[in-house]
């Protein structure tokens, strides 16, 4: 399989794999670039900063151990633990030990659950405005399908 990008060959792809895949790649870029620069401008959020948040009112408590912050997040221990810091900084989470464990929780402050609303509705116009309502019912409904199938662990 072969495809082509302008004039050069791309071995082991089809041209339709290339395609999807690029697209895949310029679409994340370009829609979390507008909505981080929407967060940013209008909550002094960074996206990664909102989804820390966001995961963390998810939870019961607005509360998690850092491991598991860290595996919903997508980035390693060491990354959760910047993200916290900066976020703990502003007042927004507080690092919360465990009685008589070594493991740490990050927990939703107050004030971390009242920026996180105002910047939900940032956040989530755009992502309408950015993607789902450009689609059908029908193709939505096919996007999350495949999405769904491609997290699944491959066979």
């Amino acid at each position: 399989m072969t495809a082509t990008h302008g004039e050069r060959p791309v071995p082991h792809l089809s041209e339709d794999e290339l395609l999807a895949w690029r697209g895949l790649l310029e679409l994340e870029a370009r829609v979390l670039g507008v909505l981080d620069a929407e967060l940013r401008a209008d909550h002094d959020l960074s996206v990664a900063e909102f989804d820390t948040l966001y995961q963390l009112w998810l939870q019961p408590g607005g509360r998690c151990r850092m491991k598991d912050l860290a595996e919903k997040l997508l980035v390693s221990r060491g990354g959760v633990t910047k993200l916290i810091n900066r976020l703990r900084s502003r007042g927004l989470v507080a690092r919360v030990s465990q009685p008589g464990q070594q493991a740490v929780d990050a927990q939703l402050t107050e004030t971390g659950e009242a920026l996180l609303a105002t910047a939900m509705d940032t956040h989530f116009d755009g992502v309408r405005r950015l993607v789902t309502s450009r689609l059908s019912a029908a193709e939505l409904h096919t996007l999350r399908t495949v999405t769904e199938r491609l997290r699944e662990p491959p066979a």
